[in-house]
């Protein structure tokens, strides 16, 4: 602060108080102080009126605001506000010291002023610590949470190009099955034409030959005709003489042409129920798979084969987007499709693989973490690890069988809520679970041998013609 502004604070400052003037008054003697200061200086009834600093008599007559003061008086304190950001907004005041009530710094004037009466103030360099070591504290779950959003960012950063990816893949699938299945039909439209133009050409071929048959005969017999009818027209000696010989022409009738039976176009043979035809013979090249696997639920250590009926456990580790559905921990994963009702089978390939676990699973089985595969936790169960084949039950039941099966086939029947498992080679059951309680169940399959895969088998497809 320099000496002029010093000088001027001084003349603004209450001798009693020390601080710029409140409701300035100025005494006959000149003496200025502030109204309050004075009021509380002269007592309630006002018996010793005289200046606090001459004391010259003065009363309370003279306690008249100098309104030209207080603006001089105001305007500093404006000034002083201007020209120093961290000044106290109602003195003027460097801020020094922190309330607690109101949060807010104050100067050392607000101490004692009624807005911050009663109120617990202290040094601003010790609030200054005390409130950044409270907001480090209030920041930690802010950080974190940060943090958590930024995974949760990344995770669908990752499955915005993973579905971008299954799309395209998806895409490229779908057009190569149905070229397949265009192919087929453009083959199929080939041969049906094809046999059409050969009936065509072959039915043709001897309606022609007949057709220049009878027109060899109707020469013929024009010719005979008109050599008769020109002996007819002969005088009678000459007529008579070549009658022998006409009339025997006569006795040379050809025999009626006889009509060719199916010399028309098979159109019944070509066309009759041709869509139906066409689709069985399409049983040929497409097949059908009772249960598919779904990938959004795989491991990321699974490998899925093209039309998601084979599953291989791998070393690596696949960067697919961790989606709810999708197994986290452990080699798992389920079918696509999930059961509700009515009867289902279906047949897995376990051939040299070293450890699987095939059955069904609950719908609300849980995706992240291990799971402990019994009834209890959602999973009806039987598998093959360490050389054992054991049902999933609780306790776990070892199997009883003829020899290590190539394929095991699940028939879950949910109407009668149980699940059964055979070795198709024999009649006899391997397990059954009776005690499926769910809604829904998906077909469940975990493989953690990395050498041999689990495969679902297709089924065979019959067309059943109806009466």
């Amino acid at each position: 602060m320099t000496t002029r502004q010093s000088a001027l604070r001084d003349d603004l400052s209450c001798p009693i108080c020390g601080k710029i003037f409140q409701e300035p008054v100025v005494l006959f003697c000149k003496h200025r102080f502030c109204r309050p200061c004075l009021e509380s200086s002269w007592g309630p009834g006002g018996e010793a009126c005289e200046c606090p600093l001459c004391c010259q008599p003065s009363s309370m007559g003279e306690l008249m605001v100098n309104t030209m003061l207080k603006k001089t008086c105001e305007s500093y304190l404006k000034e002083q506000r201007k020209g120093n950001p961290f000044a106290c907004k109602e003195h003027g005041e460097s801020l020094t010291l922190f309330c607690l009530e109101d949060l807010q710094p104050t100067c050392v004037e607000c101490k004692d002023s009624e807005s911050h009466k009663g109120h617990r103030l202290y040094s601003l360099e010790e609030a200054s610590q005390d409130c950044k070591a409270e907001l480090k504290t209030a920041l930690k779950p802010l950080q974190d949470k940060l943090k958590f959003f930024r995974n949760v960012k990344s995770t669908y950063d990752l499955t915005a190009e993973h579905i971008k990816r299954q799309a395209e893949h998806s895409e490229k699938q779908i057009r190569d099955e149905f070229e397949a299945l265009h192919k087929f039909l453009r083959e199929e439209e080939a041969v049906k034409l094809s046999e059409l133009k050969k009936e065509e050409a072959e039915k043709s071929e001897t309606i022609m030959e007949k057709i220049s048959e009878m027109e060899n005969k109707i020469t013929s017999l024009t010719s005979t005709i008109r050599c008769i009818e020109k002996e007819m027209s002969s005088q009678d000696i000459p007529f008579l003489q070549n009658y022998k010989e006409t009339v025997k022409r006569t006795w040379q009738i050809p025999e009626e042409p006889q009509m060719i039976s199916e010399s028309l176009v098979d159109v019944a043979k070509h066309l009759g129920s041709l869509k139906f035809h066409v689709w069985e013979k399409m049983k040929n090249i497409i097949q059908y798979t009772p249960v598919i696997l779904d990938p959004n639920t795989a491991a990321s250590c699974f490998q899925l084969s093209e039309d998601l009926t084979t599953l291989q456990c791998c070393s690596q580790l696949f960067k697919l987007p961790d989606n709810p559905e999708r197994f986290d921990v452990s080699a798992e994963m389920l079918g696509g499709e999930g059961f509700c009702s009515g009867k289902h089978s279906w047949d897995v390939e376990v051939k040299n693989n070293t450890y699987w676990v095939i059955g069904v699973a609950s719908e609300s089985v849980k995706r992240k973490g291990k799971n402990v595969l019994t009834p209890t936790h959602g999973f009806w169960t039987i598998r093959l690890r360490n050389g054992e084949y054991k049902a999933c039950s609780s306790p776990w039941t070892s199997l009883t069988m003829s020899g290590p099966p190539d394929v095991v086939r699940v028939v879950l029947d949910m109407d009668r809520s149980k699940v059964t498992f055979y070795d198709p080679r024999e009649r006899t059951p391997l397990y059954t679970f009776t005690d499926i309680i769910s809604p829904r169940v998906f077909p469940y399959f975990c493989s953690a041998c990395k050498e041999h895969p689990l495969r679902i088998l297709p089924t065979s497809v019959y067309i059943k013609l109806g009466h």
